[in-house]
């Protein structure tokens, strides 16, 4: 079989894609992360909201999938997609992170005591 029989989408994946198969449609917009800002911004705020809403039933990739998802797949831009995908692992990471101390201390103006 070439590749000219396959859709778009699955001449992207380096190798036989199940992402693709169970997730098509989230499949598609990870693909486009590198040359369409809506998709970008998708998966941008997809890591924002990964520790707080349930993703439990939703047809997504998951965080812990990204990494073999960027290595598996062609590029149109492979610089923007790896920062794509390490800005949003970065922010997955980040989140439930608290300092052990305040970062500032807050100092009353003088006579507003």
């Amino acid at each position: 079989m070439t590749t000219a029989n396959l859709p778009i989408r699955l001449r992207r994946c380096l190798r036989p894609c199940d992402t693709a198969a169970r997730h098509p449609a989230h499949h598609s917009r990870l693909l486009a992360v590198d040359t369409d800002t809506e998709a970008l911004l998708e998966l941008l705020e997809l890591a924002v909201s990964w520790h707080e809403l349930d993703y439990s039933q939703a047809h997504v990739v998951g965080p812990g999938e990204w990494p073999r998802f960027a290595e598996e797949h062609r590029w149109k831009l492979p610089e923007r997609a790896e920062r794509a995908f390490s800005l949003a692992l970065d922010i997955v990471g980040r989140q439930g992170i608290r300092p052990a101390e305040p970062l500032a201390e807050v100092i009353p103006l003088p006579g507003t005591r």
